[in-house]
């Protein structure tokens, strides 16, 4: 009989298994949306829900083609862009702004901190009404959804990334006379 110890061959540790390392196979993958849109379409045709409330797969491409070849659908989504895009464009700024007042100014920071944190969590989508009440039905509500949507994460970002900069750092360019303004610039 060996003195080695089981699992051991030749004084070499055999690897035990995989571990936890997770892969993907596409034809499963496939097979589980084919498999869903089959359910869909089940759904639709033995009518287990509404069909106002939920069209089958072959309606929903349908009216998609329509609408493509109407020329409807890439105005909608022309219109969806530029919300999108302007109600990014100013909840970026002004969350990049804001977060970077309240990093540099203590002032800033004592005001800014406690407000973030409490409005941050709510649903912006919940701020909705409000927004239809003070801006009306139109683009301003819509893009300005969009734009609180945007301005939390950016400020929290913002704050951070000048928040985590090593005091050290700055400590030094400060003894090396740099200017204020290039220090927070670089």
């Amino acid at each position: 009989m060996s003195d080695m110890p089981a699992g051991k061959v030749d004084g070499v540790v055999r690897f035990r298994g995989g571990g936890f390392a997770p892969g993907s196979k596409w034809p499963i993958a496939l097979a589980g949306f084919v498999a869903l849109f089959a359910l869909w379409e089940a759904a639709f045709v033995l009518r287990w829900v509404n069909p106002v409330l939920l069209p089958g797969p072959i309606e929903v491409v349908g009216a998609l083609w329509r609408l493509a070849g109407s020329g409807e659908l890439w105005r909608h989504v022309s219109a969806s862009l530029g919300r999108i895009g302007g109600g990014f464009v100013l909840g970026a700024l002004s969350g990049v702004v804001a977060g970077a007042l309240i990093a540099l100014f203590t002032t800033s920071r004592s005001v800014g901190i406690p407000l973030v944190s409490a409005l941050f969590p709510i649903p912006k989508i919940a701020i909705m009404p409000i927004l239809v009440l003070w801006l009306g039905i139109g683009e301003a509500s819509k893009v300005a959804t969009i734009a609180l949507g945007v301005f939390f994460p950016m400020a929290v970002a913002t704050y951070g990334a000048f928040d985590n900069v090593p005091r050290n750092l700055i400590r030094m360019a400060q003894s090396f006379d740099v200017p204020t303004h290039d220090i927070v610039r670089k």
